[in-house]
């Protein structure tokens, strides 16, 4: 995860569980450790990107990435789903663009 650029960008990092984790072995390697609050950062204009494992604890779940707005938690702004920290990576990228600057 590339929090420099999430700082670079305004962003606080509020929620951490993510980057404890071993990124370079397969998630149902690691699953137990999966859960539904795994990182959320917060950014100006009211805008947050949190990301979780749903289900979570599921060997079958997935990352959801959220970008929020004025917690609107109902209608994100964007919302992605990863199967792996590859396609995660390029979904926090994809949110980070998504900001409104």
């Amino acid at each position: 995860m590339n929090t420099k650029k999430i700082i670079e960008l305004g962003g606080t990092i509020t929620f951490d569980d993510i980057s404890h984790l071993n990124q370079f072995i397969d998630t149902s390697m690691i699953v137990d450790d999966l859960k539904e609050d795994l990182f959320q950062a917060a950014f100006p204009h009211d805008q947050l990107i949190d990301i979780g494992w749903h289900p979570e604890f599921c060997e079958n779940g997935t990352f959801r990435i959220f970008l929020i707005k004025a917690y609107d938690w109902e209608h994100p702004v964007s919302s992605e789903k990863a199967k792996n920290w590859t396609e995660l990576n390029k979904a926090i990228s994809n949110a980070l663009n998504r900001l409104e600057k």
